[in-house]
C-alpha cells in the first residue's frame, strides 16, 4: 500500500542542472528520487515539484509530493532522507497529505527573491547566492519600477525565448525591495505563477533602471509591447531563490496522528 506525502525542501542550486530530471545530469529531482528509491528497496518513486527551478537557482521553500510505502512513518522518511541526501539538498519536513494533493496544481502563489550583494569588494559568503552589484543604485527609481508590476498582465516582454507556454498571463500580487542590511538587498516577487526566466529578466531590468541606464517608464513599455528585446539582461541564476510556495485553505497536510494542519 502507498500514501501521498508532501516534502518541503531546501537546496543550494549551484551544482545542480536545475530541478527536472535530465539524462546524464545531476538534478534536484533526480537526487531526491534516487534517495527515495533506496528507501523503497530499489523500486522507482517519482516526485512532483511545485516549480521547475533552472540550473544554478536555489530554494528555501520548494514543495514536492510523492507516493511512498505506507509502512514508513513521516518522521522515518525525514530522518532517512537526511542521512542519504547530499549536503546541498535537505528535506525540511515530510507530511502525509490527501491523495488528491498536487504540489504544483494546488499552489496558489510562489514567492521568489533575487539577492544582491552590494558590498564594495564582494562578500565571499554570498558569492554562490547573490549577484555582486558594486555600483550605486537609485533606490527610489527601483521602488517606482517595482510598484508598476503588480496586476494581471501578459508577461511576454519579460519571458525567456525558451518558454513554450502560450498563455503568458499571470497575476503578480507583490513586487518590492527588501534591504537586509547596508550591503544586501533582495528584490521580492510574489505571483500565482512565473514563466521561463521571468524573475531574472525582471531583476535585470530593475537593475538597469537603478543604475540609470533605463527610465522607470520602460517597465510599462515592455509590458505593453510584449517585446523581450526592450527589457534588461537576464540576471545570473545564482541570485535567485524560491522562498515560498503558498497553498489555500483547501490544501491540508496531516500530522502522523491524523490531525489536519492548514498550510
Amino acid at each position: 500500500m502507498t500514501r501521498r506525502v508532501r516534502l518541503d525542501l531546501a537546496y543550494d542550486g549551484t551544482a545542480f542542472s536545475g530541478w527536472q530530471v535530465q539524462p546524464g545530469l545531476r538534478t534536484v529531482q533526480g537526487v531526491i528520487e534516487d534517495a527515495l528509491k533506496r528507501l523503497h528497496g530499489g523500486s522507482p518513486v517519482r516526485i512532483r515539484g511545485a516549480g521547475r527551478t533552472d540550473a544554478g537557482v536555489h530554494a528555501r521553500g520548494q514543495v514536492a509530493d510523492a507516493l511512498v510505502d505506507d509502512r514508513l512513518a513521516d518522521a522515518e522518511i525525514e530522518r532517512a532522507l537526511s542521512g542519504i541526501l547530499p549536503e546541498d539538498v535537505r528535506v525540511i519536513r515530510v507530511a502525509t497529505v490527501p491523495d488528491g494533493f498536487h504540489a504544483r496544481h494546488d499552489a496558489i502563489a510562489k514567492t521568489y527573491a533575487y539577492r544582491l550583494d552590494r558590498s564594495r569588494h564582494g562578500d565571499p559568503f554570498l558569492m554562490r547566492f547573490a549577484l555582486h552589484v558594486p555600483y550605486p543604485l537609485d533606490e527610489s527609481a527601483i521602488d517606482a519600477a517595482l510598484a508598476l508590476l503588480p496586476g494581471t498582465r501578459d508577461w511576454s516582454g519579460f519571458t525567456g525565448a525558451a518558454c513554450e507556454i502560450e498563455d503568458r498571463v499571470r497575476t503578480m500580487t507583490d513586487a518590492r525591495r527588501v534591504g537586509g542590511d547596508a550591503d544586501r538587498t533582495d528584490l521580492v516577487f510574489t505571483a500565482d505563477g512565473f514563466l521561463t526566466h521571468m524573475v531574472r529578466n525582471l531583476a535585470g531590468t530593475v537593475l538597469e533602471i537603478g543604475r540609470g541606464a533605463m527610465p522607470v517608464e520602460r517597465v510599462m513599455e515592455i509590458l505593453e509591447s510584449r517585446d523581450r528585446t526592450r527589457a534588461g539582461p537576464t540576471a545570473a541564476a545564482k541570485g535567485l531563490v524560491l522562498e515560498r510556495v503558498t497553498y489555500g485553505a483547501a490544501s491540508r497536510t496531516y500530522r502522523a496522528g491524523g490531525a489536519p494542519e492548514s498550510v
